[in-house]
Protein backbone atom coordinates (compact mmCIF):
# COMPACT_ATOMS: atom_id res chain seq x y z
CA UNK A 1 0.00 0.00 0.00
CA UNK A 2 1.49 3.22 -1.08
CA UNK A 3 0.11 6.83 0.42
CA UNK A 4 0.77 10.33 -0.96
CA UNK A 5 1.36 13.25 1.21
CA UNK A 6 0.56 16.77 -0.38
CA UNK A 7 -0.19 20.34 0.46
CA UNK A 8 -3.80 19.02 0.15
CA UNK A 9 -3.70 16.27 2.45
CA UNK A 10 -0.97 16.14 5.22
CA UNK A 11 1.19 19.71 5.94
CA UNK A 12 4.63 18.69 4.36
CA UNK A 13 6.39 21.69 6.35
CA UNK A 14 8.95 24.62 4.85
CA UNK A 15 11.44 24.51 2.88
CA UNK A 16 14.82 22.95 4.04
CA UNK A 17 12.49 21.51 7.20
CA UNK A 18 12.98 17.73 8.46
CA UNK A 19 10.86 15.26 6.30
CA UNK A 20 10.36 11.87 8.22
CA UNK A 21 11.55 8.90 6.81
CA UNK A 22 9.09 6.71 8.63
CA UNK A 23 5.74 8.11 9.61
CA UNK A 24 2.92 5.94 11.54
CA UNK A 25 -0.76 6.34 11.30
CA UNK A 26 -3.39 5.58 14.24
CA UNK A 27 -5.88 2.75 13.83
CA UNK A 28 -7.45 2.76 17.27
CA UNK A 29 -5.99 2.80 20.22
CA UNK A 30 -8.32 2.10 23.09
CA UNK A 31 -8.61 -0.14 26.43
CA UNK A 32 -9.80 -3.71 26.07
CA UNK A 33 -10.26 -5.61 29.02
CA UNK A 34 -10.74 -4.24 33.01
CA UNK A 35 -10.78 -5.61 36.41
CA UNK A 36 -14.76 -6.65 35.10
CA UNK A 37 -13.78 -8.22 32.39
CA UNK A 38 -14.51 -12.47 32.19
CA UNK A 39 -13.79 -14.76 29.93
CA UNK A 40 -10.73 -14.76 26.58
CA UNK A 41 -10.91 -10.87 24.91
CA UNK A 42 -10.62 -11.47 21.50
CA UNK A 43 -8.46 -8.95 19.36
CA UNK A 44 -9.32 -8.68 15.74
CA UNK A 45 -7.51 -6.07 13.44
CA UNK A 46 -5.08 -5.73 10.60
CA UNK A 47 -1.67 -3.99 10.76
CA UNK A 48 1.01 -4.26 13.46
CA UNK A 49 -0.46 -3.97 17.14
CA UNK A 50 0.89 -3.35 20.53
CA UNK A 51 -0.58 -4.85 23.67
CA UNK A 52 0.40 -3.80 27.25
CA UNK A 53 -1.14 -5.26 29.96
CA UNK A 54 -1.39 -3.99 34.06
CA UNK A 55 -1.31 -7.54 34.89
CA UNK A 56 0.23 -10.66 33.73
CA UNK A 57 -1.65 -12.07 30.37
CA UNK A 58 -1.77 -15.08 27.91
CA UNK A 59 -2.05 -14.12 24.03
CA UNK A 60 -2.50 -16.55 21.56
CA UNK A 61 -3.83 -17.61 18.21
CA UNK A 62 -3.92 -20.94 16.70
CA UNK A 63 -0.42 -22.53 17.78
CA UNK A 64 1.53 -19.28 18.51
CA UNK A 65 0.99 -18.57 22.29
CA UNK A 66 2.72 -15.58 24.40
CA UNK A 67 3.21 -14.69 27.97
CA UNK A 68 2.82 -10.89 28.78
CA UNK A 69 4.12 -9.79 32.25
CA UNK A 70 3.42 -6.80 33.94
CA UNK A 71 5.36 -3.81 32.67
CA UNK A 72 6.09 -5.57 29.45
CA UNK A 73 4.34 -4.95 26.32
CA UNK A 74 4.33 -7.00 23.09
CA UNK A 75 4.24 -6.11 19.07
CA UNK A 76 2.26 -8.45 16.86
CA UNK A 77 3.56 -7.29 13.45
CA UNK A 78 -0.14 -8.35 12.19
CA UNK A 79 -3.06 -9.29 13.84
CA UNK A 80 -5.30 -10.56 10.88
CA UNK A 81 -6.24 -13.34 12.34
CA UNK A 82 -7.92 -13.22 15.54
CA UNK A 83 -5.87 -13.01 18.86
CA UNK A 84 -7.56 -14.11 22.02
CA UNK A 85 -6.30 -12.64 25.46
CA UNK A 86 -6.87 -14.40 28.89
CA UNK A 87 -5.21 -13.53 32.36
CA UNK A 88 -2.64 -15.86 33.14
CA UNK A 89 -2.26 -18.03 36.38
CA UNK A 90 -2.62 -16.97 39.36
CA UNK A 91 -3.19 -13.21 37.81
CA UNK A 92 -6.60 -10.86 38.00
CA UNK A 93 -7.86 -9.47 35.22
CA UNK A 94 -7.16 -5.94 34.38
CA UNK A 95 -6.68 -3.16 32.01
CA UNK A 96 -5.20 -4.58 28.84
CA UNK A 97 -4.13 -1.77 26.61
CA UNK A 98 -4.24 -1.95 22.70
CA UNK A 99 -2.71 0.63 20.22
CA UNK A 100 -3.43 -0.50 16.18
CA UNK A 101 -0.94 1.28 13.95
CA UNK A 102 0.14 1.13 10.67
CA UNK A 103 4.54 2.14 9.28
CA UNK A 104 4.86 3.66 6.23
CA UNK A 105 8.86 4.36 5.35
CA UNK A 106 9.25 7.38 2.54
CA UNK A 107 9.89 6.07 -0.87
CA UNK A 108 10.02 9.21 -2.89
CA UNK A 109 9.50 12.77 -2.45
CA UNK A 110 9.18 15.26 -5.86
CA UNK A 111 8.22 18.64 -5.65
CA UNK A 112 5.13 18.98 -3.45
CA UNK A 113 4.31 15.09 -3.21
CA UNK A 114 5.84 12.65 -0.74
CA UNK A 115 5.45 9.19 -1.40
CA UNK A 116 5.20 6.52 1.22
CA UNK A 117 5.06 2.80 1.59
CA UNK A 118 3.57 0.21 3.93
CA UNK A 119 7.00 -0.44 5.92
CA UNK A 120 7.42 -3.33 8.85
CA UNK A 121 10.87 -4.46 8.26
CA UNK A 122 11.72 -1.50 11.40
CA UNK A 123 10.29 -3.17 14.00
CA UNK A 124 11.13 -5.92 16.33
CA UNK A 125 10.35 -9.16 15.56
CA UNK A 126 6.65 -10.43 15.41
CA UNK A 127 5.78 -11.56 18.99
CA UNK A 128 8.54 -9.69 20.58
CA UNK A 129 8.03 -9.07 24.66
CA UNK A 130 10.00 -5.82 25.67
CA UNK A 131 10.05 -3.53 28.51
CA UNK A 132 7.99 -1.13 29.05
CA UNK A 133 9.25 1.94 30.14
CA UNK A 134 7.94 3.40 32.91
CA UNK A 135 7.88 6.90 31.09
CA UNK A 136 6.34 5.69 28.30
CA UNK A 137 2.69 5.04 30.53
CA UNK A 138 2.00 8.85 30.45
CA UNK A 139 2.10 8.82 26.68
CA UNK A 140 -0.08 6.03 26.63
CA UNK A 141 -2.60 7.47 28.70
CA UNK A 142 -2.76 10.64 27.17
CA UNK A 143 -3.17 8.82 23.74
CA UNK A 144 -6.03 6.68 24.95
CA UNK A 145 -7.93 9.69 26.43
CA UNK A 146 -7.58 11.98 22.89
CA UNK A 147 -8.54 8.76 21.04
CA UNK A 148 -11.43 8.58 23.11
CA UNK A 149 -13.00 11.95 22.45
CA UNK A 150 -11.35 12.23 19.12
CA UNK A 151 -14.46 11.98 16.40
CA UNK A 152 -12.13 9.79 14.24
CA UNK A 153 -8.28 8.96 15.28
CA UNK A 154 -7.30 7.86 11.46
CA UNK A 155 -5.15 10.55 9.83
CA UNK A 156 -5.70 12.86 12.74
CA UNK A 157 -1.70 14.58 12.59
CA UNK A 158 -2.17 15.32 16.75
CA UNK A 159 -2.67 11.79 17.35
CA UNK A 160 0.08 10.53 14.96
CA UNK A 161 2.76 12.77 16.59
CA UNK A 162 1.32 11.29 20.12
CA UNK A 163 1.44 7.47 18.89
CA UNK A 164 5.25 8.69 17.18
CA UNK A 165 6.65 9.42 20.82
CA UNK A 166 4.68 6.48 22.24
CA UNK A 167 6.95 4.40 19.74
CA UNK A 168 10.09 5.70 19.95
CA UNK A 169 9.91 5.81 23.92
CA UNK A 170 8.67 1.68 23.46
CA UNK A 171 10.94 0.34 20.91
CA UNK A 172 14.32 2.42 21.30
CA UNK A 173 16.40 0.32 23.18
CA UNK A 174 17.34 1.23 26.42
CA UNK A 175 21.48 0.60 25.98
CA UNK A 176 21.38 4.07 24.64
CA UNK A 177 19.78 5.55 27.50
CA UNK A 178 21.23 7.00 30.49
CA UNK A 179 21.12 4.38 33.57
CA UNK A 180 19.03 7.29 35.49
CA UNK A 181 15.98 7.52 33.56
CA UNK A 182 14.25 10.06 34.94
CA UNK A 183 12.18 13.00 32.98
CA UNK A 184 12.93 15.99 35.73
CA UNK A 185 16.51 16.88 35.56
CA UNK A 186 16.73 17.64 39.03
CA UNK A 187 16.14 14.03 39.64
CA UNK A 188 18.48 12.76 37.20
CA UNK A 189 21.49 15.23 39.00
CA UNK A 190 20.01 13.60 42.52
CA UNK A 191 20.31 9.94 41.23
CA UNK A 192 23.76 10.65 39.91
CA UNK A 193 24.77 12.33 42.93
CA UNK A 194 23.33 9.22 45.29
CA UNK A 195 25.58 7.08 43.04
CA UNK A 196 28.81 8.84 43.33
CA UNK A 197 28.66 9.73 46.88
CA UNK A 198 27.05 6.43 48.38
CA UNK A 199 29.15 6.40 51.15
CA UNK A 200 29.22 9.92 52.70
CA UNK A 201 25.90 11.04 54.60
CA UNK A 202 22.74 11.21 52.41
CA UNK A 203 19.28 12.83 54.08
CA UNK A 204 16.57 13.20 52.22
CA UNK A 205 16.28 16.88 53.87
CA UNK A 206 19.04 17.45 52.33
CA UNK A 207 19.34 16.34 49.40
CA UNK A 208 15.72 17.70 48.51
CA UNK A 209 17.04 21.21 49.14
CA UNK A 210 19.81 20.93 46.47
CA UNK A 211 17.16 19.87 44.09
CA UNK A 212 15.24 23.15 45.03
CA UNK A 213 12.23 20.74 46.36
CA UNK A 214 10.82 20.65 50.06
CA UNK A 215 11.14 17.36 51.09
CA UNK A 216 7.05 16.08 50.74
CA UNK A 217 7.35 17.11 47.34
CA UNK A 218 10.77 15.42 46.70
CA UNK A 219 9.90 11.80 48.50
CA UNK A 220 6.55 12.35 46.03
CA UNK A 221 8.30 12.99 42.81
CA UNK A 222 11.20 10.65 43.58
CA UNK A 223 9.08 7.55 44.18
CA UNK A 224 7.01 8.26 41.07
CA UNK A 225 10.43 8.66 38.85
CA UNK A 226 11.86 5.89 40.11
CA UNK A 227 9.75 3.65 41.14
CA UNK A 228 11.74 3.43 44.94
CA UNK A 229 11.53 5.30 47.74
CA UNK A 230 14.40 7.25 48.43
CA UNK A 231 15.49 5.57 51.50
CA UNK A 232 15.58 2.47 49.90
CA UNK A 233 17.14 3.29 46.80
CA UNK A 234 20.14 4.72 48.70
CA UNK A 235 20.78 1.45 51.09
CA UNK A 236 20.18 -0.58 47.58
CA UNK A 237 23.38 1.31 46.27
CA UNK A 238 25.05 0.82 49.09
CA UNK A 239 24.10 -3.27 49.44
CA UNK A 240 25.05 -3.33 45.80
CA UNK A 241 28.30 -1.75 46.28
CA UNK A 242 29.00 -4.10 49.81
CA UNK A 243 27.98 -6.91 47.52
CA UNK A 244 30.98 -5.89 45.17
CA UNK A 245 33.20 -5.34 47.88
CA UNK A 246 32.61 -9.13 49.85
CA UNK A 247 33.48 -10.66 46.31
CA UNK A 248 36.82 -8.63 45.36
CA UNK A 249 38.28 -7.94 48.41
CA UNK A 250 39.64 -9.66 51.73
CA UNK A 251 38.08 -6.76 53.33
CA UNK A 252 36.25 -6.94 57.08
CA UNK A 253 32.66 -5.81 57.53
CA UNK A 254 33.62 -2.71 59.23
CA UNK A 255 35.72 -1.62 56.80
CA UNK A 256 32.93 -2.24 53.65
CA UNK A 257 30.79 -0.65 56.08
CA UNK A 258 32.78 2.44 56.30
CA UNK A 259 33.24 2.60 52.44
CA UNK A 260 29.33 2.35 51.99
CA UNK A 261 28.29 4.43 54.09
CA UNK A 262 26.81 2.53 56.97
CA UNK A 263 27.01 3.38 60.65
CA UNK A 264 29.14 -0.12 61.43
CA UNK A 265 29.61 -3.82 60.41
CA UNK A 266 26.39 -4.73 62.56
CA UNK A 267 24.62 -2.35 60.67
CA UNK A 268 25.47 -3.41 57.32
CA UNK A 269 24.96 -7.17 58.28
CA UNK A 270 20.96 -6.18 59.63
CA UNK A 271 20.32 -4.25 56.00
CA UNK A 272 22.45 -6.52 53.95
CA UNK A 273 20.34 -9.54 55.28
CA UNK A 274 16.75 -8.25 55.21
CA UNK A 275 17.71 -7.63 51.58
CA UNK A 276 19.46 -10.27 50.00
CA UNK A 277 17.93 -12.75 52.30
CA UNK A 278 21.15 -14.52 53.48
CA UNK A 279 24.19 -12.88 55.61
CA UNK A 280 27.12 -11.15 54.27
CA UNK A 281 29.58 -14.23 55.25
CA UNK A 282 27.15 -16.39 53.27
CA UNK A 283 27.29 -14.61 50.19
CA UNK A 284 31.18 -14.02 50.69
CA UNK A 285 31.71 -17.89 50.00
CA UNK A 286 29.10 -18.10 46.95
CA UNK A 287 32.54 -16.06 44.99
CA UNK A 288 33.84 -19.03 42.98
CA UNK A 289 30.46 -20.59 41.86
CA UNK A 290 29.45 -21.93 38.34
CA UNK A 291 25.88 -21.53 39.32
CA UNK A 292 25.14 -18.02 38.19
CA UNK A 293 21.79 -17.01 36.18
CA UNK A 294 22.71 -13.77 34.04
CA UNK A 295 20.82 -11.13 32.80
CA UNK A 296 23.48 -9.94 30.60
CA UNK A 297 27.29 -10.19 30.12
CA UNK A 298 26.55 -13.40 29.09
CA UNK A 299 30.21 -13.36 26.48
CA UNK A 300 32.25 -11.99 29.38
CA UNK A 301 30.97 -14.76 31.47
CA UNK A 302 32.05 -17.47 28.96
CA UNK A 303 35.30 -15.91 29.04
CA UNK A 304 36.47 -16.65 32.62
CA UNK A 305 35.18 -19.68 32.47
CA UNK A 306 31.70 -19.59 33.66
CA UNK A 307 28.69 -21.65 31.62
CA UNK A 308 25.56 -19.13 33.05
CA UNK A 309 22.67 -22.02 34.02
CA UNK A 310 20.17 -19.36 33.17
CA UNK A 311 19.31 -16.06 31.22
CA UNK A 312 16.41 -14.50 29.38
CA UNK A 313 15.11 -15.31 26.40
CA UNK A 314 15.53 -11.79 24.70
CA UNK A 315 19.36 -11.97 25.33
CA UNK A 316 19.81 -15.12 24.46
CA UNK A 317 18.38 -14.03 21.15
CA UNK A 318 20.77 -11.26 20.87
CA UNK A 319 23.48 -13.20 21.57
CA UNK A 320 22.99 -14.71 18.47
CA UNK A 321 27.40 -15.80 18.06
CA UNK A 322 26.71 -17.82 21.10
CA UNK A 323 24.38 -20.09 20.81
CA UNK A 324 26.36 -23.32 21.00
CA UNK A 325 28.15 -22.32 23.71
CA UNK A 326 24.80 -21.91 25.74
CA UNK A 327 22.62 -24.46 24.38
CA UNK A 328 20.56 -26.03 26.88
CA UNK A 329 20.59 -23.84 29.88
CA UNK A 330 17.55 -22.23 31.01
CA UNK A 331 15.46 -19.71 29.03
CA UNK A 332 13.46 -17.57 30.55
CA UNK A 333 10.56 -16.53 28.20
CA UNK A 334 10.82 -13.29 30.02
CA UNK A 335 12.42 -11.92 32.49
CA UNK A 336 9.14 -12.39 35.46
CA UNK A 337 9.53 -16.23 34.37
CA UNK A 338 10.83 -17.23 38.13
CA UNK A 339 9.51 -20.76 38.03
CA UNK A 340 12.10 -21.42 35.59
CA UNK A 341 15.32 -19.76 36.91
CA UNK A 342 14.42 -21.00 40.41
CA UNK A 343 14.60 -24.63 38.71
CA UNK A 344 18.41 -24.35 38.08
CA UNK A 345 18.97 -23.27 41.82
CA UNK A 346 21.25 -20.11 40.57
CA UNK A 347 23.76 -18.96 43.43
CA UNK A 348 24.38 -15.97 42.08
CA UNK A 349 22.43 -13.86 39.69
CA UNK A 350 24.44 -11.12 37.51
CA UNK A 351 22.72 -7.94 35.93
CA UNK A 352 23.25 -5.22 34.29
CA UNK A 353 22.89 -1.39 36.32
CA UNK A 354 20.05 -0.57 34.13
CA UNK A 355 17.97 -2.74 36.25
CA UNK A 356 17.40 -0.07 38.57
CA UNK A 357 14.89 0.98 36.56
CA UNK A 358 12.70 -2.02 37.40
CA UNK A 359 12.63 -2.17 41.34
CA UNK A 360 10.08 -4.83 41.75
CA UNK A 361 11.74 -7.00 39.47
CA UNK A 362 15.03 -6.30 41.17
CA UNK A 363 13.56 -7.81 44.30
CA UNK A 364 11.72 -11.00 42.59
CA UNK A 365 15.05 -12.11 41.39
CA UNK A 366 16.21 -10.95 45.06
CA UNK A 367 14.44 -13.74 46.25
CA UNK A 368 15.85 -16.23 44.35
CA UNK A 369 19.85 -15.42 44.70
CA UNK A 370 21.80 -12.71 45.44
CA UNK A 371 21.87 -10.30 42.77
CA UNK A 372 25.17 -8.48 41.65
CA UNK A 373 24.56 -5.36 39.70
CA UNK A 374 27.32 -4.74 37.13
CA UNK A 375 27.85 -1.36 35.28
CA UNK A 376 26.75 -1.30 31.56
CA UNK A 377 27.64 0.80 28.76
CA UNK A 378 30.20 2.52 30.49
CA UNK A 379 33.14 0.38 30.69
CA UNK A 380 36.20 -0.09 28.53
CA UNK A 381 35.10 -3.78 26.81
CA UNK A 382 38.81 -5.71 27.98
CA UNK A 383 37.71 -4.26 31.97
CA UNK A 384 34.30 -5.28 31.35
CA UNK A 385 35.79 -8.96 31.37
CA UNK A 386 37.95 -7.97 33.91
CA UNK A 387 35.44 -6.51 36.63
CA UNK A 388 33.22 -10.40 35.83
CA UNK A 389 36.56 -12.19 36.36
CA UNK A 390 37.24 -9.98 39.79
CA UNK A 391 33.86 -10.64 41.01
CA UNK A 392 33.64 -14.95 40.77
CA UNK A 393 36.75 -15.27 41.63
CA UNK A 394 38.61 -15.59 38.37
CA UNK A 395 40.72 -12.85 38.03
CA UNK A 396 43.59 -15.06 36.16
CA UNK A 397 41.14 -16.67 33.65
CA UNK A 398 40.07 -13.17 32.43
CA UNK A 399 43.72 -11.81 32.00
CA UNK A 400 44.73 -14.99 30.22
CA UNK A 401 41.43 -14.51 27.79
CA UNK A 402 42.26 -10.57 27.15
CA UNK A 403 46.01 -11.55 26.40
CA UNK A 404 44.89 -13.65 23.92
CA UNK A 405 42.29 -11.21 22.19
CA UNK A 406 44.75 -8.64 22.07
CA UNK A 407 47.41 -11.44 20.44
CA UNK A 408 44.71 -12.17 18.19
CA UNK A 409 43.95 -8.55 17.47
CA UNK A 410 47.34 -8.06 16.58
CA UNK A 411 47.64 -11.04 13.69
CA UNK A 412 44.30 -9.22 12.55
CA UNK A 413 45.63 -6.03 12.05
CA UNK A 414 48.57 -7.65 10.29
CA UNK A 415 46.22 -9.67 7.61
CA UNK A 416 44.16 -6.64 7.02
CA UNK A 417 47.13 -4.36 6.07
CA UNK A 418 47.65 -6.50 2.65
CA UNK A 419 44.18 -5.71 2.13
CA UNK A 420 43.28 -1.86 3.49
CA UNK A 421 45.42 0.95 2.17
CA UNK A 422 46.15 3.37 5.10
CA UNK A 423 44.37 6.31 3.86
CA UNK A 424 40.82 4.33 4.27
CA UNK A 425 38.67 4.58 6.71
CA UNK A 426 35.14 2.44 8.68
CA UNK A 427 32.75 2.84 9.88
CA UNK A 428 29.86 1.02 11.95
CA UNK A 429 25.94 1.72 11.59
CA UNK A 430 22.67 0.19 12.79
CA UNK A 431 19.89 0.74 11.19
CA UNK A 432 17.03 1.83 13.63
CA UNK A 433 13.04 1.23 13.54
CA UNK A 434 12.71 4.97 13.14
CA UNK A 435 14.79 3.97 9.36
CA UNK A 436 17.45 6.47 10.81
CA UNK A 437 21.19 5.42 11.58
CA UNK A 438 22.43 4.32 15.04
CA UNK A 439 26.60 5.63 14.86
CA UNK A 440 27.61 3.75 18.25
CA UNK A 441 30.66 4.53 20.01
CA UNK A 442 33.21 2.43 21.90
CA UNK A 443 30.43 0.87 24.27
CA UNK A 444 28.40 -0.70 21.84
CA UNK A 445 28.08 -2.76 18.45
CA UNK A 446 31.32 -3.59 17.99
CA UNK A 447 32.88 -0.29 17.56
CA UNK A 448 35.48 -1.45 20.22
CA UNK A 449 36.37 -3.92 17.85
CA UNK A 450 36.85 -1.86 14.83
CA UNK A 451 39.00 1.39 16.10
CA UNK A 452 40.59 -0.29 19.41
CA UNK A 453 41.59 -3.65 18.79
CA UNK A 454 41.27 -3.70 14.65
CA UNK A 455 42.71 0.02 14.89
CA UNK A 456 40.36 1.30 11.64
CA UNK A 457 40.80 4.89 10.88
CA UNK A 458 36.90 6.87 11.71
CA UNK A 459 35.90 9.50 9.07
CA UNK A 460 36.40 12.63 10.34
CA UNK A 461 33.24 13.46 11.50
CA UNK A 462 32.67 10.08 13.27
CA UNK A 463 35.93 10.68 15.28
CA UNK A 464 34.80 14.43 16.25
CA UNK A 465 31.45 13.90 16.96
CA UNK A 466 31.02 10.33 18.50
CA UNK A 467 34.24 8.57 19.27
CA UNK A 468 35.87 11.93 21.24
CA UNK A 469 32.96 12.56 23.29
CA UNK A 470 32.14 8.75 23.13
CA UNK A 471 28.21 9.45 23.03
CA UNK A 472 26.15 7.68 20.04
CA UNK A 473 24.95 9.40 17.42
CA UNK A 474 21.42 9.03 15.52
CA UNK A 475 21.30 10.68 11.82
CA UNK A 476 18.74 10.58 9.11
CA UNK A 477 19.41 8.31 6.27
CA UNK A 478 19.77 10.91 4.10
CA UNK A 479 22.51 12.63 6.31
CA UNK A 480 24.72 9.35 6.02
CA UNK A 481 26.64 10.13 3.32
CA UNK A 482 28.63 13.35 5.60
CA UNK A 483 29.55 10.35 7.48
CA UNK A 484 30.05 7.46 4.78
CA UNK A 485 33.36 5.49 4.77
CA UNK A 486 35.57 3.72 2.37
CA UNK A 487 34.40 0.31 4.84
CA UNK A 488 30.76 0.59 5.98
CA UNK A 489 29.52 -2.07 8.79
CA UNK A 490 26.29 -1.73 8.35
CA UNK A 491 23.69 -3.96 10.95
CA UNK A 492 20.51 -4.92 9.84
CA UNK A 493 17.64 -6.13 11.64
CA UNK A 494 17.19 -9.24 8.63
CA UNK A 495 18.15 -12.64 9.05
CA UNK A 496 19.02 -12.89 5.08
CA UNK A 497 21.40 -10.21 4.31
CA UNK A 498 20.71 -10.78 0.34
CA UNK A 499 17.19 -9.14 1.24
CA UNK A 500 18.85 -6.45 3.28
CA UNK A 501 21.41 -5.47 1.07
CA UNK A 502 18.33 -5.80 -2.26
CA UNK A 503 16.54 -3.58 -0.16
CA UNK A 504 18.97 -0.80 0.57
CA UNK A 505 20.26 -0.71 -3.17
CA UNK A 506 16.95 0.46 -4.11
CA UNK A 507 17.29 3.37 -2.29
CA UNK A 508 19.21 6.50 -4.15
CA UNK A 509 21.72 7.06 -1.38
CA UNK A 510 23.17 3.43 -1.68
CA UNK A 511 23.48 3.67 -5.21
CA UNK A 512 25.33 6.82 -5.11
CA UNK A 513 27.62 5.70 -1.87
CA UNK A 514 28.43 2.95 -3.66
CA UNK A 515 29.22 4.49 -7.00
CA UNK A 516 31.42 6.79 -4.99
CA UNK A 517 33.57 3.40 -3.76
CA UNK A 518 32.09 2.97 -0.72
CA UNK A 519 32.15 -0.83 0.37
CA UNK A 520 29.14 -1.96 1.88
CA UNK A 521 29.64 -5.25 5.06
CA UNK A 522 26.29 -5.92 6.31
CA UNK A 523 26.05 -7.77 9.61
CA UNK A 524 23.13 -9.61 11.23
CA UNK A 525 22.10 -7.60 14.29
CA UNK A 526 21.37 -10.38 16.27
CA UNK A 527 24.98 -11.17 15.45
CA UNK A 528 26.04 -7.81 16.95
CA UNK A 529 23.33 -6.89 19.87
CA UNK A 530 25.69 -7.95 22.65
CA UNK A 531 29.43 -7.75 22.06
CA UNK A 532 30.39 -9.03 25.56
CA UNK A 533 33.35 -10.96 26.19
CA UNK A 534 32.99 -13.76 23.71
CA UNK A 535 30.75 -12.39 21.47
CA UNK A 536 33.69 -9.63 21.12
CA UNK A 537 35.88 -12.19 19.90
CA UNK A 538 33.98 -13.30 17.29
CA UNK A 539 32.95 -10.47 16.07
CA UNK A 540 36.44 -9.69 15.53
CA UNK A 541 36.58 -12.75 13.44
CA UNK A 542 33.44 -11.31 11.44
CA UNK A 543 35.19 -8.05 10.86
CA UNK A 544 38.57 -9.68 9.66
CA UNK A 545 36.81 -11.95 7.52
CA UNK A 546 34.82 -9.16 5.71
CA UNK A 547 37.94 -6.95 5.38
CA UNK A 548 40.41 -9.40 4.26
CA UNK A 549 37.50 -10.86 1.85
CA UNK A 550 38.80 -14.83 3.59
CA UNK A 551 37.90 -16.83 6.32
CA UNK A 552 40.28 -15.75 8.27
CA UNK A 553 38.96 -16.76 11.51
CA UNK A 554 39.10 -19.97 10.46
CA UNK A 555 43.37 -19.69 10.20
CA UNK A 556 43.88 -18.24 13.37
CA UNK A 557 43.12 -19.61 16.99
CA UNK A 558 45.33 -19.53 19.88
CA UNK A 559 45.25 -23.65 19.13
CA UNK A 560 46.28 -23.93 15.71
CA UNK A 561 48.70 -20.98 15.68
CA UNK A 562 50.79 -21.49 19.08
CA UNK A 563 54.19 -19.92 16.83
CA UNK A 564 52.27 -17.38 15.71
CA UNK A 565 50.96 -15.74 18.64
CA UNK A 566 54.21 -16.32 20.78
CA UNK A 567 55.70 -14.10 17.78
CA UNK A 568 53.36 -11.59 18.21
CA UNK A 569 53.07 -11.79 22.05
CA UNK A 570 57.23 -10.72 21.63
CA UNK A 571 56.78 -7.65 19.58
CA UNK A 572 54.66 -5.87 22.44
CA UNK A 573 50.70 -6.43 22.48
CA UNK A 574 48.34 -3.54 22.10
Amino acid sequence: MIIVINEENGTLGKEGEKVNEMIYDLQEARIVSDRGTAGSVKLTAEGPVIVIPAEDIVIHSGSEVYRVGRGRFILLRSSKTDWYIDRAEEADYAVVYAVHFESYRLIEQSGAELRYRVCHQQLPEHGSVMEFPRQAQALLDDLIVQARISASVRGVPRLNLMLEELIRTALVNSVYMDVYLTKDPAMGETLAHIHRYFGAALTRSAMAKTAGFNASYFSSLFRKETGWSFTEYVNRIRIDEAKRLLLRTPETLQEIAMKTGFSDGAYLAKTFRRTVHLPPSDFRRRQRTLRVAAMQFLGALLAVGVRPVAATKDVLRSSNLLREDLRGIAEMEELHDLDKLKATKPELIVAPTYYYRFPETLKELEKVAPVVMVEWGAMDKLEEVRTIGRLLGRTSEAERWIEALRIKAKLARRAISRFVRAYETAGIYELRYDHSWLIPSYSVRSAYNLYRLLAMKPVERIAREVLEPNRHLFVPERSLQHYAASHMFLIMPHENLDDGREELMSRGIWQRLTAQGCKLHLLRLNDFWMDEGVSLERQLDTLADLLTGSRWSQQNNVSDNQQAYIDARQTSPI
